[in-house]
């Protein structure tokens, strides 16, 4: 049944005889990114394009779309209730909320300690780094000090 195949697409023999929108017979195309299935698929021209395994859903999958369904429209209707509260909290388009004092010096006080907190943090790793660094030198020192006192013991 294969005419052709390449690692992305195979073609079949249109026996339904559909044509596309150029009135050439259509070609069957089974495409593995729509995970196998096979689809009507016309000439570059005319852009034709139709599932070839058409089915009407049925059971679970109609259950589940009419789900999908009405939770979109609650969505859409939550967004456009949220646009509408966000335009009358606004005024001209500019925002006019009111924030209370507290709050305001809260958040300062919460930016300076946080700024303060970064500060300690920098002199804590540069300090890190340097005890580090000791370490490392006195290490190495311990150590040809350690030699020096073995070849001399020989």
């Amino acid at each position: 049944m294969a005419h052709s195949a390449s690692s992305s697409t195979m073609e079949f023999k249109n026996e339904k005889g559909v044509f596309c929108h150029s009135k050439e017979l259509a070609k069957i195309v089974q495409a593995w990114t729509c995970r196998g299935r096979k689809v009507n698929h016309g000439y570059e021209s005319c852009k034709f394009f139709r599932w070839y395994d058409v089915e009407k859903p049925q059971g679970w999958q109609h259950l589940a779309l009419l789900e999908a369904r009405d939770t979109i429209r609650g969505q859409k209707e939550e967004i456009r209730y949220l646009k509408e509260a966000m335009k009358a909290m606004t005024h001209d388009g500019e925002k006019q909320l009111e924030i209370p004092v507290s709050e305001v010096e809260e958040l300062k006080n919460c930016r300076e300690e946080c700024e303060s907190l970064k500060r300690q943090v920098l002199i804590l790793s540069e300090r890190s780094r340097v005890f580090r660094n000791v370490l490392i030198s006195s290490s190495v020192g311990f150590v040809v000090v350690l030699g020096v006192m073995v070849s001399m013991g020989k």
